[in-house]
């Protein structure tokens, strides 16, 4: 700047715990030089990043390079966390425990076991483990010890509709039915219960956290990341680093003395942490007071006891592999429109092959799956790309670069789609393997959706056939609140996903929580 002093900005990207976790562990090479679109961290997570804040100290340990391959980034955290919020069971007031002894000392099954005893119909919804580290804590707990019933403990907390990502996420969509509000518990970060959520409902139910003792909680760690030939102003760059980590942690004598006393009667911290206070954090360390006195009675307890200990690495990993596997492989039916309106949407990575292509990460070799290319130049509504059946990633692919070619042609969406159901609940019908329907389209054929009431004869099979629909809409308008897209997602269970998100972030999410992924 003019002063002298070098300008330094803090852009911060939100990616899924597990993909860091794995871009740093196994793909740092790529992350620094993507070759290709199969893996291309940069892409998928963001730039390749000077500080990583992971939610635990284990999230830290499971990311070190295992020295299998060549790697290209070190990890340095620090030795403690900054913050501390353990992980409560979020329930209505109207069903919560009346005295604040029985919402802490028990484990989160017994806390469950009696909220059905007080509400026999409340259900529990957690978001995804993939995703977010608080729904991997929370399933540690929720597996608990020895050799768990993982299918068992998954149905406690299955639900109708696709599963929240993030816990926020969850404390968005529960207001969107008031029965749903005001019979469901959720499982999150304490902290969402003081500084809520950025919804655009404001009205909800309200609610009171109970602590289950045996689920361990959300410690945030400073992490410095080093890449390999990623020292140009390195002198510059650390000091840039160690400043905003002084701040952060209120290490640089902010307007408190970094302690964290909060309610406990000491003076408050500065810094970043003064923001973690006014958001709920607790102090990670002594009886984990809340950081700051001022905290509104959100439903919180002021002293809840001791929690669990710290998370460790081989349990999170363990937990997150079983909520994989709960169920089994999966299956998957691809459906690429091929009408001639895609012909624009046809190359490169952010052509419809390519995003195809892309989501089976979210498979691994005992998942079943096939493409169909939706066009109707003949009899039949669609045509086989790739057979039903389990594959190497590879060879789905190379199936796909064969076989996908835009056809001058109208898509029927709806007799693709009324097939499709039919094939699914015929494969389904004697386990309960998870599946998914994935349609990708530019929406330019809907008016065959639309005529002759085609859209509301589908409705009721996607309801009564139990499969849940992803609809991605290579458009910006694909799921607009009443379109054809979103009906027939909403009635099906599924999503709706268009060019206004990361579509090809949130399309490889929804295989990889139906398929086993890397296993």
């Amino acid at each position: 700047m003019d002063d002298g002093c070098r300008r330094s900005g803090i852009t911060v990207y939100g990616a899924g715990s597990a993909a860091v976790v794995t871009g740093l562990r196994d793909q740092s090479d790529p992350w620094q030089r993507p070759v290709g679109d199969e893996v291309d961290p940069q892409r998928d997570i963001g730039p390749q990043p000077d500080i990583w804040i992971p939610a635990t100290a284990a999230t830290a340990a499971r990311a070190r390079p295992t020295g299998l391959q060549r790697s290209y980034v070190s990890l340095e955290p620090d030795a403690a966390p900054f913050a501390y919020s353990p992980v409560v069971l979020s329930v209505p007031q109207e069903i919560a425990e009346a005295s604040v002894a029985d919402r802490t000392g028990d484990s989160l099954t017994g806390l469950r076991q009696k909220l059905t005893r007080r509400a026999g119909s409340a259900g529990v919804r957690r978001p995804d483990p993939a995703y977010t580290d608080s729904a991997l804590l929370a399933t540690v707990g929720l597996y608990g010890t020895g050799t768990p019933d993982v299918s068992r403990a998954e149905e406690s907390v299955d639900q109708t509709g696709p599963v929240s990502p993030t816990a926020g996420d969850l404390l968005c969509t529960l207001p969107d039915n008031a029965d749903t509000d005001r019979g469901t518990a959720a499982l999150v970060p304490e902290f969402l219960m003081v500084s809520g959520v950025g919804c655009d409902r404001t009205t909800r139910t309200l609610r009171m956290a109970e602590y289950p003792d045996d689920v361990p909680a959300l410690a945030p760690l400073f992490v410095r990341v080093r890449w390999t030939g990623g020292d140009a102003d390195g002198a510059a760059r650390d000091d840039a680093v160690r400043s905003f980590h002084d701040w952060l942690t209120d290490t640089g004598g902010g307007s408190g003395d970094g302690g964290g006393h909060g309610s406990g009667g000491g003076s408050e911290p500065g810094g970043g942490l003064a923001v973690f206070g006014k958001d709920g954090f607790r102090s990670p360390s002594g009886a984990h007071a809340l950081l700051s006195s001022r905290v509104p009675d959100s439903g919180l307890i002021a002293d809840p006891g001791p929690s669990a200990g710290a998370a460790g690495a081989d349990a999170m990993e363990t937990a997150l592999k079983r909520y994989r596997n709960a169920n089994g492989p999966g299956r998957v039916l691809f459906l690429l429109d091929s009408s001639g309106s895609m012909a624009d949407l046809w190359q490169g990575p952010g052509g419809a092959p390519g995003i195809l292509k892309q989501s089976f990460a979210g498979l691994g070799d005992r998942d079943e799956y096939g493409v169909w290319s939706v066009a109707s130049p003949g009899s039949r509504p669609y045509g086989e790309i790739l057979a039903f059946g389990p594959h190497k990633r590879q060879d789905a692919e190379r199936a796909v670069d064969r076989g996908a070619v835009v056809q001058d042609a109208e898509a029927d969406p709806y007799g693709a789609l009324r097939a499709a159901l039919d094939t699914m609940a015929r494969k389904g019908r004697d386990d309960n393997r998870p599946e998914l329907i994935v349609f990708l389209t530019d929406d330019e054929d809907n008016n065959r959706l639309t005529a002759h009431d085609h859209i509301d004869e589908l409705l009721g099979p996607l309801h009564d056939k139990g499969v849940p629909v992803v609809m991605a809409a290579l458009d910006s308008g694909g799921c607009a609140k009443g379109s054809p897209d979103q009906r027939m997602s909403e009635a099906s269970g599924g999503r709706c996903l268009d060019t206004r998100g990361d579509l090809v972030a949130d399309l490889r999410n929804e295989v990889a929580r139906t398929g086993t992924g890397d296993e």
